[in-house]
């Protein structure tokens, strides 16, 4: 059952998950209180009514916040939401509107009803849809956030292109996920070599930064070691599943970075290819 990352219970290789497979994990999550527990312990300066599905910390939420850079009143769309938590405190933190898109009809009924907690039921949508057609307007969003979704998607370059659809010139997108810092290291798993600076270049994306701090990697480990001092999940799924994740991943946790990635579209023709930064430089520039 996944937490928003690579292959718990997801099927080996790379076949992409199912709405299916979120389904049962999104609805094992509501119900289980180790996960909730490893989050107590872990990232306590976390607002509890995120409920995180993915492995984020207030910092990395206050970064992605001034990168999306949205003005109130604007329009954010989350892609890939999940049960809505990030999503919904990025609204609010940016004074935003909201539309979460997602293709598990659990985690889109979950967000819709987390939305109250945070005080934004009267601007805050959700509806099922896939990160490659999600069915919204083209040019409809000021911004577009993905939360550790896009390296799920079972074609990424196509995501990639759905979010540059429907931004308006000129706005962002910002996503946090894994770059290997050894480009296809045949020692990761497929869905975390994806290298995304091409990856965005190649959908028309201009601009485009990554930014890896020590202190998000280590939220990310920290997470883990915590599920496993836990021991024993006594029936509790959904911690069994991120305890054997642990297990698989702390031992290649220095192959990778853990980033975020702001890339922008372009407001002219022929921006994105001349405009965009070396990646390299900036995941060599970690911030401490």
């Amino acid at each position: 059952m996944p937490v928003d990352h690579d292959d718990l219970s997801l099927p080996a290789g790379p076949a992409a998950p199912t709405a299916a497979d979120f389904d049962q994990a999104f609805s094992a999550a509501a119900a289980s209180p180790g996960v909730r527990r490893v989050w107590e312990l872990a990232a306590a300066e976390l607002p509890p009514q995120i409920e995180p599905f993915s492995f984020v910390s207030a910092g990395l939420l206050h970064h992605v916040a001034q990168a999306l850079d949205l003005s109130p009143g604007q329009a954010l769309v989350d892609l890939g939401c999940g049960r809505g938590g990030p999503g919904l405190w990025l609204a609010r933190e940016t004074d935003a509107s909201l539309i979460g898109v997602d293709f598990s009809p659990v985690a889109v009924d979950h967000a819709a009803h987390r939305a109250a907690l945070f005080g934004l039921a009267d601007r805050a949508r959700f509806a099922v849809g896939d990160l490659t057609r999600t069915g919204l307007p083209h040019a409809s969003a000021d911004a577009a956030v993905s939360v550790d979704a896009f390296h799920f998607a079972a074609d990424p370059a196509a995501a990639a292109g759905e979010a540059r659809r429907i931004l308006r010139p000129g706005r962002r997108l910002v996503l946090t996920n894994w770059q290997p810092k050894v480009p296809d290291d045949a020692r990761l798993p497929g869905r975390m070599r994806v290298n995304w600076p091409p990856l965005l270049r190649g959908a028309g994306f201009a601009d485009i930064e990554v930014t890896a701090r020590p202190e998000w990697h280590d939220l990310w480990t920290r997470v883990y070691r915590v599920a496993l001092d836990l021991g024993d999940p006594r029936g509790d799924a959904l911690l069994a599943d991120l305890q054997d994740e642990a297990r698989h991943r702390l031992p290649m946790a220095n192959l990778i970075h853990r980033v975020a990635v702001t890339a922008t579209a372009p407001d002219r023709p022929g921006r994105a290819s001349g405009r965009s930064r070396d990646p390299d430089h900036h995941v060599a520039r970690r911030r401490g």
